[in-house]
């Protein structure tokens, strides 16, 4: 019997270890950290501004993930994750999905969480689910998580946790979608800040396990995974105070409010890694950190110098910040890996960390690839990624090795967009160099006067009353003698006068009749001559006044001329440096912009002010918002903002800028139904860059390496055989959650197996 009871202590002592190249370890704990639309360029390893040093610091001391991928929205990156699969493999390639959508991720896939729970894992989500609810059976306790506390759909308000969807006048104001497990919960959650919450209940999970290893006679516990899916970054621009109070004011407060969401993000995390060191679990748990696509530039985040948006293919709306840190289990750590990893290998990944016997792509029939070797030994073992694919109409993106094609016959928002110096580059596109120069010139001699004059005031000393008191009994003085010699003066004046008439009096009585007589003959003489002289003078003044005019009327055409002349060569100088400046805004994107989108952009940028910018709380001047504008009470936000300076809204993000393509479908000509695949791509805009060396993605290579096309394009083509219809179908009233009470609930739509 003794013998007995020591074969089952040992069995199960045995379920929670697992063979490795070192010998025996624990299986590892397991939290999967997803930033919600965190960009490249919303880091501190890639943008110094960036307000996450604790994140920063858990990459130093494991391995960061430089070329590691995501889709290029929530639904399909989350997809992804769960099930190991391309998403145009099971029907989820196409946009994030919306709230009254009857679908959700088919119940034939195999999840990551249910595997998890055949080795033995208790399995945890916290956070955003974007998968689906309109069944239970969509739901994420029914998809192999024990517990669950979140919400359902892709975006809600970040403090009261309710979205608007008024379909009727009668509608209230915003409807509620908040769960723990599979009941609505209001208490202890509404009015509290997202990623405080999810902090919270993560920290409870953690704890719950050390309460469960120390009630544990040989502290034996089963490990957990926790997937901790964060709303933050995500719209709507929301943020805590006391956070945003620690970042420093620019004039764009929308990318302040986003930077103290990251903030807030940060600091929850490095409190969630504290209390697994506090708990004794930190030596035994693995933390992955990555974000589900590249930043929404509609909201304040960025992927500069990378090339484009959340929803677009380019680097941009792809490539994901990820860290993996387990000092005491990886071998490496402070390691940059360049290695290709797309998160559909976080499923295999993640189950041979817990231990999974065999190959998990092999035997489950996976996309993804196990990276957790290559991780360990900095190898790369993928060379092949499709970053996604789209069937009717084609258009997608995939790389070999470090080249890449994306095709399609259109792509939207494929700029460079710097959110962080979008004021700087107005203010520098507006003056030319010459009147900065001169600009600078004047601001420096007003600083030297004012310093001048502030220095002349201040060396007045403390004598300045006195002196002032002397100045004015000495002005008293100078008063009254002016008086004394103006009287004297007057009377030598009167003197003078009388003097001077005594003396003609006497002279005029001396001349006689004859002198008299001479004199008036010669003052008429005088007189006469004077008056011809006057006439010609006259009569020359007069010729030379109409000249005058006639030369000024003259002189006047003249400079009216020069000052149109001036005025055009000007403006012909301002038109063609703002031609070449815009050239190289669109010089790479393939193909050109049309002529709408160029004459948006050239009207944005005659006129820096953008008063819709500056509406949406961003600031195209050094001039700065003040934040109180945006503050009631402890919340900050900014809820949907105007069109921002580059044209873009969330809705054309999270719709992948759908409604051009669905303009194209309806413009599809008869023709093309009878064309190809391969017809078909030939005739589609493709670019190809090699984005290890060129990762902005500003050199098309198509024709350099026409090997290197051949064999990219041969690939696509492949893939678009075997791609499956998008699982993509429109609303359904009948889930408006007012029939269930002013929730977003399931229960009105039937699950599909396949």
């Amino acid at each position: 019997m003794a013998t007995m009871q020591m074969l089952v202590s040992v069995s199960v002592c045995m379920h929670f270890f697992i063979a490795s190249a070192d010998g025996l370890r624990k299986q590892p704990n397991i939290v999967f950290i997803m930033a919600d639309d965190l960009g490249w360029n919303d880091v501190s390893w890639n943008n110094k501004d960036m307000p996450t040093s604790n994140l920063e610091q858990l990459a130093k001391e494991g391995v960061r993930l430089d070329q590691a991928y995501s889709q290029q929205v929530c639904t399909p990156s989350r997809a992804a994750l769960l099930t190991g699969k391309y998403p145009f493999h099971i029907g989820r390639q196409k946009r994030a999905l919306k709230p009254l959508q009857p679908t959700g991720l088919k119940l034939n896939l195999t999840t990551l969480p249910q595997e998890l729970k055949k080795l033995g894992y208790n399995t945890h989500i916290v956070g955003k689910w974007h998968l689906g609810y309109c069944a239970w059976e969509y739901t994420p306790t029914r998809r192999g998580f024990d517990t669950f506390l979140g919400f359902y759909l892709g975006s809600e308000n970040h403090f009261s946790h309710d979205r608007d969807y008024k379909t009727k006048p009668e509608d209230p104001p915003a409807f509620y979608d908040f769960r723990e497990n599979e009941a609505v919960a209001r208490q202890d959650y509404q009015g509290v800040y997202s990623t405080t919450v999810f902090k919270r209940r993560s920290k409870d999970i953690i704890a719950n396990v050390a309460e469960e290893r120390a009630l544990n006679v040989y502290e034996n516990y089963k490990p957990f995974f926790l997937y901790l899916s964060f709303q933050a970054t995500h719209a709507p621009l929301q943020a805590r105070a006391e956070m945003l109070a620690k970042i420093p004011q620019t004039g764009n407060p929308a990318r302040d409010i986003y930077k103290a969401m990251v903030l807030d993000m940060d600091l929850a995390i490095a409190d969630i890694v504290r209390t697994l060191k506090d708990k004794d679990l930190y030596n035994d748990t693995i933390i992955v950190f990555t974000s589900d696509n590249g930043g929404a530039i509609s909201h304040g985040g960025s992927n500069y110098p990378l090339r484009g948006t959340k929803g677009t293919l380019f680097e941009g709306g792809t490539r994901a910040t990820t860290v993996v840190h387990a000092p005491q289990i990886l071998k490496q750590k402070n390691i940059v890996s360049n290695n290709l990893v797309h998160i559909t290998d976080w499923m295999p990944t993640i189950l041979s960390m817990a231990g999974y016997k065999g190959n998990p792509s092999k035997d489950l029939g996976l996309d993804g690839i196990d990276q957790w070797g290559a991780i360990n030994n900095n190898e790369n073992v993928r060379d092949e990624m499709v970053y996604n694919l789209k069937a009717d109409p084609i258009s997608g993106a995939i790389r070999i090795g470090p080249h890449k094609i994306i095709f399609g016959k259109r792509f939207d928002k494929q700029g460079w967009y710097d959110i962080d110096n979008t004021a700087l580059q107005c203010e520098a596109f507006k003056k030319d160099k010459k009147q900065k120069r001169r600009s600078m010139k004047k601001e420096s001699e007003d600083v030297r006067k004012r310093q001048e004059k502030k220095m002349k005031f201040h060396g007045k000393g403390s004598g300045k009353k006195r002196k002032n008191n002397i100045k004015e009994i000495n002005n008293t003085e100078k008063k009254k003698r002016k008086e004394r010699n103006n009287a004297d003066y007057q009377s030598e004046r009167i003197a003078r006068k009388q003097t001077k008439n005594v003396k003609q009096i006497e002279k005029k009585g001396e001349k006689t009749k004859e002198e008299k007589k001479t004199l008036k003959m010669d003052k008429q003489k005088k007189t006469k001559s004077k008056g011809d002289n006057r006439r010609r003078s006259n009569q020359k003044k007069t010729k030379q006044k109409k000249l005058n005019k006639r030369n000024r009327l003259l002189q006047k055409e003249k400079e009216i001329y020069k000052q149109k002349r001036r005025l055009e060569k000007q403006n012909g100088q301002i038109e063609k440096k703002k031609t070449k400046r815009l050239y190289k805004l669109w010089k790479d994107w393939i193909p050109l912009p049309n002529s709408e989108t160029q004459d948006i952009m050239r009207l944005r940028l005659d006129d820096c002010n953008w008063e819709e910018f500056v509406e949406s709380g961003h600031s195209a001047s050094l001039n700065l918002i003040p934040r109180s504008d945006l503050q009631i009470g402890d919340i900050v936000q900014l809820i949907n903002p105007m069109l921002n300076p580059y044209n873009i809204s969330a809705e054309d993000e999270d719709s992948e800028f759908d409604p051009y393509e669905r303009s194209r479908k309806r413009k599809k000509s008869k023709n093309k139904k009878n064309l190809t695949i391969e017809e078909q791509f030939d005739i589609l805009d493709i670019a190809m860059y090699n984005v290890v060396e060129d990762p902005s993605e500003k050199k098309d290579i198509k024709f350099d390496l026409p090997e290197i096309f051949a064999q990219l394009r041969s690939r696509a083509i492949f893939h678009l055989k075997n791609v499956v219809p998008a699982d993509f179908p429109p609303p359904d009233l009948s889930g408006h959650p007012s029939n269930f009470q002013g929730y977003f609930s399931p229960g009105w739509c039937k699950p599909t197996y396949s």
